[in-house]
């Protein structure tokens, strides 16, 4: 519909003719909603189907082999074609399957692949693929009809780059164009190992039929990911970086960018994404479950859908500073109970996700508490710091460029030798052939031959924004609150879930410039503490007692002892002080539109 709530004119329109035991027309129509499909029964009843642009990935060109067969094209039940006999067409990259014709064919053919919703509103709500494939046969030679259907093409393929957040159809701008080369890191070790084959087996379909070019990559060891981000021109990677696998390679990703002396640059430039690939996989999660997609069903096939979609939103980091350290964390602070189930479930990891399950039963029976000193700067007033927070992302004040020459906030090298010592480097690394080539060989990557540079010496500074706290060995703030008790767990997280089935701050959103504490003190009994843990999967344990969720923009955390584990985005830190901030919308991650 347009602005004046009439049908949209259509952008192109063609009628064809289907055959099956009754004869009918289709009329087809693409519009800037998307594809119009209104059947012709012969009765003169008409029906008419749409298919939402925003539903539609891609689309290709095809020719008919040539063997001989019957026609008949129309959309089915089930998102296939309805043929008496298929025939198979070879497009310049793989073998498709479209209606069969008769020998000597010189029809054109389009095939628009779709993944719409199925079940609306029912527990088994799903996306389900939908391939509807147009012959064109206005012309006696073949070169005539395959000028009308890539006429068709285009036309799909400037409304898919049209799309913008909101769900409106404008003019392309070539200052938000997207790229169309993506760069894929695989973390062949991630959640049961079997990440590799999810690529092949599931990513690379789609991406084909988006017809999004890329590159992959397979790590090698730890770290992999983020000196990759460090040292290579991503900018070559206009449609951004996907990680497959756990949230640890996202983190890694995050770190990586932070260390360039471009950062601001570099995550301005760049969209992240994630499939989920490991045992957590709360990214993934918490992006579904914010635009309203139907994760659980195939949760590799909802993220997948996300990068081809190709909308940015704006999301939150936090930046994280020990004694010794600084981070950008995407996904939680742990400490207590949840960060210890994290790290000491590591051994059963071979399990995958219900491995935290089966940890957390253990520590429920030997429940333990730890005395610290927690300080935050609390939000009162929550509309208001988001309206506060989506003006600083507007006017980025507070982001300052930082080049090599210039001081940074707070000087915190890597060691090298700590970092990589005992690390066996590998020669080669597994590659899975994509559109055009594997990825960089070890010879062509430049990533590779700079580790050993690391080794030697070299320094790797953390950069990024300015922080605004003050230092760990100073006071907090007048303003802050300051409790001093023993706790059985703090975690503060900045997105809705930390794993699939953990709901833990369920009004978190990407780009809401809040961190989400929780706080739960020592005196909570077992009982009303496994309720809490019950309440995790569905965010009800907010209404246990003894749980605290508190809404703040920084927090300092100081352990009085030994004995718990500090974990960030699921990657364990040295025993500290700590503290954090929140970095409003300064990275961009694929998602779906959100509709009601």
């Amino acid at each position: 519909m347009d602005g004046n709530g009439l049908a949209a004119p259509p952008i192109l329109e063609e009628t064809f003719y289907a055959l099956s035991r009754k004869q009918y027309t289709y009329k087809v129509s693409l519009t800037n909603e998307g594809l119009h499909l209104t059947k012709n029964g012969e009765d003169g009843t008409e029906k008419t189907d749409l298919i939402h642009i925003r539903d539609i990935i891609g689309c290709k060109c095809m020719r008919n082999s040539g063997k001989s067969g019957h026609c008949a094209c129309r959309p089915a039940k089930g998102g296939t074609v309805d043929a008496a006999r298929e025939a198979t067409a070879e497009t310049n990259e793989c073998r498709v399957r479209v209606p069969f014709v008769e020998a000597g064919d010189c029809s054109a053919y389009l095939s628009v692949y779709a993944f719409v919703l199925k079940n609306v509103g029912a527990k088994n709500e799903k996306r389900d693929k939908m391939t509807i494939t147009l012959r064109f046969r206005n012309f006696s030679n073949y070169d005539e009809n395959s000028r009308v259907a890539a006429k068709w093409k285009l036309a799909i393929k400037s409304l898919l780059q049209a799309r913008c957040e909101d769900g409106t159809i404008v003019a392309p701008s070539d200052d938000h164009y997207l790229g169309n080369h993506l760069l894929v890191i695989v973390n062949p070790k991630s959640g049961v190992g079997k990440s590799r084959e999810i690529f092949q087996r599931k990513i690379v379909p789609i991406l084909n039929m988006a017809d999004v070019d890329y590159d992959l990559h397979i790590t090698c060891m730890q770290n992999d990911a983020r000196n990759l981000m460090r040292t290579s021109n991503i900018y070559k990677w206009g449609r951004g970086v996907v990680v497959l696998g756990g949230d640890g390679l996202m983190f890694e990703v995050i770190n990586g960018l932070m260390e360039r002396s471009d950062w601001q640059r570099a995550f301005e430039y760049l969209t992240l994404s994630v499939i989920p690939g490991g045992s957590g996989n709360g990214m993934a999660k918490s992006i579904s479950f914010e635009t309203n997609e139907p994760y659980n069903p195939d949760p590799i096939l909802i993220s997948a859908l996300n990068i081809v979609g190709g909308n940015r939103c704006p999301m939150d980091l936090v930046r994280v500073e020990t004694l010794t350290q600084v981070v950008y964390s995407f996904l939680s602070i742990g400490w207590g109970f949840i960060a210890d189930i994290d790290i000491e479930s590591e051994r059963i990891r071979m399990l995958g996700s219900p491995r935290f399950t089966i940890w957390s039963i253990a520590r429920l029976i030997g429940l333990r508490s730890y005395p610290a000193r927690l300080s935050y700067s609390k939000i009162n007033d929550l509309e208001t710091e988001t309206r506060m927070n989506n003006y600083a992302r507007c006017t980025s004040g507070d982001f300052q460029e930082v080049t090599d020459d210039e001081p940074v906030s707070i000087e915190f090298g890597m060691d090298p030798l700590e970092e990589f010592a005992a690390r066996e480097r590998v020669e080669s690394f597994s590659s899975i052939i994509s559109k055009r080539t594997a990825f960089m060989s070890v010879n062509e990557a430049p990533s590779f031959s700079s580790i050993p540079d690391v080794i030697e010496g070299s320094e790797v500074w953390v950069r990024g924004p300015i922080s605004k706290l003050p230092p760990l060995s100073d006071p907090v703030p007048s303003d802050w609150v300051v409790v001093e008790d023993e706790f059985v767990m703090i975690h503060a997280s900045y997105l809705s879930h930390i794993s699939e089935d953990v709901i833990i701050a369920p009004k978190s959103k990407l780009n809401d410039g809040v961190i989400w504490l929780l706080v739960i003190k020592n005196g909570i009994s077992r009982t009303t503490f496994l309720q809490f843990l019950l309440g995790l999967s569905s965010g009800n344990h907010l209404a246990v007692p003894n749980v605290e969720m508190i809404p703040v923009r920084a927090f300092r955390l100081e352990p009085l002892s030994q004995g718990s584990h500090l974990v960030v985005d699921g990657e364990l830190l040295k025993h500290s002080p700590v503290q954090a901030e929140i970095m409003p919308g300064i990275t961009n991650v694929y998602a779906r539109q959100k509709f009601s």
